[in-house]
């Protein structure tokens, strides 16, 4: 925490950041819960997002652990630009999934989330490389090692 000019404290970066993800990691598992996560031995659809949440809010308390017992660090501009694009390219990613389908809205969330992450010289050709890799990458082992069936998007079927 840090002294203001009133004498009072103000939480630093780490944790209002900390509370931020905390509180998108809690409403991501809070919707895993309603699609039924199902168990280890048999998974259901809610399964993975409830894991990859749990391991967001596991995380996101070890920073606010952290941000609250060390040193504090005063909390400057808060860069809410790239955590507001993360969270809604996930819900744009889950509504273009049934439209366009695997492949294609997961190259889309992949560019956004690599777009954010890279910067400098040939950005754009890491981005569209990386992209593309991660989107097959996970076809290969969800479709074709894992043989998950993938719903069949309206905007990718040929001959309608």
């Amino acid at each position: 925490m840090v002294a203001s000019e009133t004498g009072m404290k103000r939480p630093g970066s780490e944790v209002v950041g900390s509370l931020f993800w905390l509180a998108v990691g809690m409403f991501f598992a809070l919707g895993a819960v309603w699609l039924k996560p199902g168990t280890l031995r048999n998974p259901g659809p809610g399964f993975l997002p409830l894991m990859m949440a749990s391991l967001l809010v596991c995380l996101s308390l070890i920073v606010l652990a952290k941000g609250l017992a060390g040193p504090t660090k005063p909390l400057r501009k808060i860069e809410w630009r790239g955590q507001a694009i993360l969270v809604a390219s996930v819900f744009v990613y889950g509504a273009l999934l049934d439209l366009v389908g695997f492949l294609l809205s997961t190259f889309a969330l992949m560019c956004v989330l690599f777009g954010i992450l890279f910067a400098g010289e040939n950005r754009w050709v890491k981005v569209v490389c990386c992209a593309v890799a991660t989107a097959l990458i996970g076809w290969l082992v969800f479709a074709v090692a894992l043989k998950v069936p993938f719903p069949q998007a309206p905007l990718m079927v040929v001959g309608r």
